[in-house]
């Protein structure tokens, strides 16, 4: 797993430098390849392959890391063979699938049978890309929901710490269905719309966010960052009832699946390295760059691509600080 930290950092630095090209600010020099792939990079060279390496922790055995490998041959093919990287792509969300099946096969609840239609939604997609030759609204948007669904999946699980009524499982799991369906129908922008609008405030309602963020340090700025991710997540699905653009997807795709980013990774990376997870007040300067970007990105794109290109680096800047200073504290205080 460490081995393949590097390469993903890279494509990520390369995803958010071909978005910040697009709005004008080239703070890095880059190739034709990153600014055309952006969405590809981030979707599936970084967080696609990112989800698969976790899903090889799960499963297990030495083969499976041949999947996020078919992902990081993927991301490399759009330099020298760009017309090879849709079917790569999708053979890292079949990959995907796969291990989903079986981790839903040994643990037979909804929260995994959505991490198996998740996947299923990034296989759709890179399909979608490969046949029709571009990246097209049906791609965009059937990245969108694996991401949304793969996260939501998640907090489903964790949601099962909170008594609930027995209507609300229901009411998730046909949200869901809903937004599995959006990308491939003639008006699918509206049936998005209403399946995030109606995801967010099922979060808002139900999700453990709202206890912690009562609570203090690591839970309440986790708390934070679900909350505030909920929030794009609910205001995005408005945009897209009113018909989509760029704003409507970059509020999931940075708004909310950044902020959720933000909130896993100090629980989730100490898990897969198997190291100790240590918090810092400084991780919420990042997350409030990040709000504040995304609330600039339509009057002042450029000033907007700078909030949130230094939130995310200054996040993973911050983050690898901290993990290094409270190891080497601990350390210390066990010598």
């Amino acid at each position: 797993m460490p081995i393949l930290l590097l390469p993903m950092m890279a494509l990520l630095l390369l995803g958010v430098a071909g978005g910040a090209w697009r709005l004008g600010a080239d703070w890095l020099p880059l190739t034709h390849t990153g600014l055309v792939y952006h969405g590809a990079l981030m979707v599936n060279g970084f967080f696609a392959t990112l989800i698969s390496c976790e899903r090889c922790v799960a499963h297990g055995r030495g083969w499976a890391w041949l999947v996020p490998a078919s992902g990081l041959l993927a991301s490399a093919s759009l330099w020298w063979r760009p017309e090879l990287a849709p079917a790569l792509y999708g053979l890292l969300a079949a990959g995907m699938t796969a291990l989903s099946w079986r981790l839903w096969r040994r643990q037979p609840h909804d929260f995994t049978l959505l991490l198996v239609l998740a996947c299923g939604a990034l296989l759709l997609a890179n399909l979608d890309w490969w046949r029709q030759g571009a990246v097209g609204a049906a791609t965009e948007r059937g990245w969108l929901v694996f991401l949304v669904l793969t996260i939501a999946a998640e907090r489903l699980e964790l949601s099962r710490l909170l008594p609930k009524p027995m209507w609300s499982k229901r009411v998730f799991m046909g949200l869901a269905l809903g937004l599995l369906a959006a990308p491939w129908l003639p008006l699918g922008h509206l049936c998005l719309g209403a399946a995030l609008v109606g995801l967010a405030l099922w979060l808002l309602r139900f999700d453990i966010a709202r206890k912690t963020i009562n609570s203090r340090g690591l839970p309440r700025y986790v708390a934070a960052c679900l909350l505030a991710g909920y929030g794009w997540l609910g205001l995005s699905g408005l945009l897209w009832l009113g018909g989509g653009g760029d704003m409507a997807l970059h509020g999931v795709m940075l708004g909310f699946v950044m902020a959720m980013v933000f909130g896993h990774a100090p629980v989730i990376a100490p898990a897969l390295l198997n190291i100790g997870c240590h918090y810092h007040w400084l991780l919420y300067l990042p997350l409030a760059l990040l709000q504040l970007g995304l609330l600039a990105r339509h009057d002042w794109p450029r000033l907007s691509a700078q909030l949130t290109s230094l939130a995310i680096l200054g996040f993973v800047l911050t983050f690898v600080g901290v993990q290094l200073a409270g190891y080497l504290r601990r350390r210390q205080e066990v010598r």
